[in-house]
């Protein structure tokens, strides 16, 4: 398989994924698998798939969308957007993911980018109101 056609097979993967078909990523990924984002750092396919159930437990009517890629030799990186439900509130979170593919086309290390700060801390009242405060005086000239 080439690069892309295995990246696209992940993203279907991806924008298809829910509480009932975490599963399908032991299709996709390496049993070693790492996996990272603002709040997770670990390792394998059981690990990986905990964070994605946390998520489908905490947030409703979850769309996650990859809108943009490139791929390399044995990488690939895209933007995505994930909107939901949290605490019966709309959110969105943009980012960007960079996948590494192993020999067997499964995706060995998958690291996400995205602003835990404007995208989610912010949403609480205490630490929202603080960071927003820091922001403004950051942002004087």
């Amino acid at each position: 398989m080439t690069p892309e056609e295995v990246f696209l097979r992940y993203r279907d993967v991806l924008q298809s994924l829910s509480a009932e078909t975490l599963d399908r990523l032991d299709a996709v990924v390496a049993p070693d698998v790492r996996f990272r984002d603002p709040f997770h750092d670990v390792r394998g396919a059981d690990s990986m798939k905990g964070v994605f159930s946390a998520l489908f437990e905490s947030a409703r009517n979850i769309v996650y969308d990859i809108d943009d890629w490139a791929c390399g030799a044995d990488s690939v990186y895209f933007r995505w957007t994930l909107k939901a439900e949290l605490s019966g509130k709309p959110w969105s979170v943009t980012g960007v993911t960079q996948a590494h593919f192993d020999d067997a086309g499964r995706v060995s290390d998958h690291v996400e980018y995205w602003d835990a700060a404007s995208q989610f801390y912010e949403r609480f009242p205490v630490i929202g109101s603080l960071l927003r405060c820091i922001r403004r005086r950051i942002a004087r000239p």
